[in-house]
């Protein structure tokens, strides 16, 4: 059975994101495949329904598929610029939220169905401009969507933008309808930190970082990677990188200075000059106490504005709240410093974070080294059942990997292996290569995070080569360069049955994004490709431009966290603009 949509199911409930590939399961809803898949082979079980379902019963919802196609085609055809009264309209007349210069409504399309959304209203003789920023920010994944403006009047402009049917954090943590684990606190800074890090890039600046302007779109009390939020209302204060891309020179001014959120530069001398990257790193501090402290507005027990000003100027912090790990206190305290070139840039807080995460992860897990990997393996020779085996943060080593190497030639069950943070290197890579020769079960191996090289790349392109099984293969965070890409590039013109591939956070530059850009043309398989935090320039971007303009295969290609500038960018714009398929694409 088909569910037909109505405007508020255009989106995952997984993901929250639009629909690329929707499939419809037994339980009669619509999911994105990927998610739902992934979701299955953890659960078993129906996300909504928690009846049993299987992967077999997964169908292609034509219906969903087509309504997606439509919107995209339609707010493409239209350059991203609506019409009101005939493409969409207010739900309701009174606004659900309003302040000096803004607005914002509860909204329902009109000629054809779409997602959930709201209207931001935007007063003012730059509303145009500025509206234009939004539109061209809201791809990535945690900042809010921005799907198109509205024409209005002269002076005044209107965002179509998605909803957020959680609200926003600080509501949510007030009203203590959320009351988060240190873990999955910890995921939603990171998940906030990244999309400053996307706008600190392009040399934007938030100027209003708190937790009444992160919208909540999924979330859940103890498991991390259940919650999901967006940043969202930024302050555009001062001039940009992307500005050239998207022809504009323009800068949006702050009406009022967040006073408890603002750095001591700010408060000594609230002119554009003063805000920086720096001066958002103190507020996301501020951020981070605030939910720590289940939402308490920061110096609560102060209630003169003037009186919190001299407090901050004399350097005085807040406490440190009961929900608070000593080391994420101190992390947080090192974005209060008072000299702003003392803080962390965002990428270093994002680092420093991660950390933190992968600490908290390896702490709640029984730890094992190489022995109790042999025991696993010589049960794995036996067992008939085992589709999953999870071993993140463990510290079996090559050795360990070579006795599940073992078992891997043994077993035809298993589909999914994850080393995670294990400490493997190049020679435990080169006996799990070894198993993969003769294992046609296994479709997921993880291997990020631990100390591969080249030489283990190539290992694992050499499987490619003749593995039929593997679809998902993941090595972010190892040791890769452009030799160990050139590897994985060679095997790709090979094989045709691999379809993500992470390579986040390596040392790959534009001569291995070339390599990989080159096997693209001939490999039929491959839809995600993440490149992240490496080492690619323009170069390396006008590569895989080139690319996109033939293949129509790709549906993500992540390049966010690289060097590529305006040039590169400018490519990778007009390359989207040609493509069919890519339905995701950050740089």
């Amino acid at each position: 059975m088909f569910i037909i949509p109505n405007t508020d199911t255009l989106k995952c409930p997984i993901t929250c994101e639009l629909f690329r590939e929707p499939v419809t399961g037994q339980d009669g809803h619509t999911y994105e495949r990927d998610a739902i898949i992934t979701w299955l082979k953890k659960n078993g079980t129906s996300p909504i329904t928690r009846e049993p379902m299987t992967i077999e019963s997964l169908r292609p919802n034509h219906t969903v598929k087509q309504l997606i196609d439509e919107f995209k085609s339609s707010s493409s055809q239209k350059h991203f610029l609506f019409k009101f009264g005939v493409d969409i309209k207010k739900a309701e007349r009174r606004a659900i939220f309003q302040a000096p210069g803004k607005a914002i409504y509860r909204a329902e399309w009109i000629s054809k169905p779409g997602p959930a959304v709201v209207l931001l209203k935007i007063d003012g003789a730059k509303a145009s401009r500025e509206a234009s920023y939004y539109v061209q920010l809201g791809c990535h994944p945690h900042i809010v969507h921005t799907y198109g403006m509205v024409e209005n009047d002269a002076n005044s402009l209107m965002l179509v933008q998605e909803y957020a049917s959680e609200g926003d954090l600080a509501e949510l943590l007030r009203e203590n309808e959320f009351r988060p684990s240190q873990s999955v606190l910890l995921e939603i800074f990171l998940q906030i930190i990244d999309a400053m890090v996307y706008l600190a890039d392009y040399g934007i600046v938030h100027g209003d970082l708190a937790c009444r302007n992160v919208l909540v779109f999924r979330f859940n009390d103890v498991d991390p990677q259940q919650n999901l939020v967006k940043l969202t209302d930024f302050g555009l204060t001062r001039a940009s990188t992307l500005y050239s891309v998207v022809g504009s020179t323009a800068a949006t001014t702050l009406v009022v200075v967040p006073l408890r959120y603002a750095a001591p530069e700010i408060l000594q001398n609230s002119g554009l000059s003063n805000y920086s990257e720096k001066s958002d790193v103190y507020s996301m501090g501020i951020l981070m106490w605030e939910a720590c402290s289940q939402g308490q507005l920061p110096y609560a027990s102060i209630e003169d504005d003037n009186e919190v000003r001299r407090y901050k100027l004399k350097g005085e912090i807040l406490n440190r709240p009961e929900n608070c790990d000593e080391t994420l206190w101190n992390i947080i305290v090192r974005c209060w410093h008072r000299q702003s070139e003392a803080r962390p840039t965002f990428k270093m807080l994002k680092q420093s974070l991660l950390e933190l995460q992968k600490r908290w992860a390896a702490a709640r897990i029984n730890k094992f080294r190489d022995a109790g990997a042999g025991y696993l393996a010589d049960a794995l020779k036996k067992n008939q059942t085992l589709t999953t085996l999870y071993l993140p943060g463990n510290k079996i080593g090559d050795t360990g990997a070579k006795y599940l190497a073992d078992a891997l030639k043994n077993n035809q069950i298993l589909t999914t292996l994850n080393l995670l943070l294990c400490g493997i290197t190049d020679a435990g890579v080169q006996h799990l290569a070894e198993a993969l020769r003769n294992n046609q079960t296994l479709t997921t191996l993880h291997l990020s995070s631990d100390q591969i090289g080249n030489a283990g790349a190539k290992y694992l392109a050499d499987v490619l080569k003749n593995n039929k099984a593997l679809t998902a293969l993941y090595l972010s965070g190892n040791k890769i360069s452009d030799t160990g890409a050139e590897y994985l590039a060679d095997a790709l013109k090979n094989n045709q049955t691999l379809t993500i591939l992470d390579l986040q956070a390596n040392n790959i530059g534009d001569v291995g994004a070339g390599y990989l850009a080159d096997a693209l043309k001939n490999n039929q398989t491959l839809t995600t490709l993440n490149l992240e935090e490496n080492e690619i320039a323009d170069a390396g971007a006008q590569k895989f431009a080139g690319v996109l303009q033939i293949i129509q295969t790709l549906t993500i290609l992540e390049l966010r966290g690289n060097k590529i500038g305006n040039a590169g960018a400018q490519h990778l714009v007009e390359a989207r603009e040609t493509n069919q398929t890519l339905t995701k694409l950050t740089f």
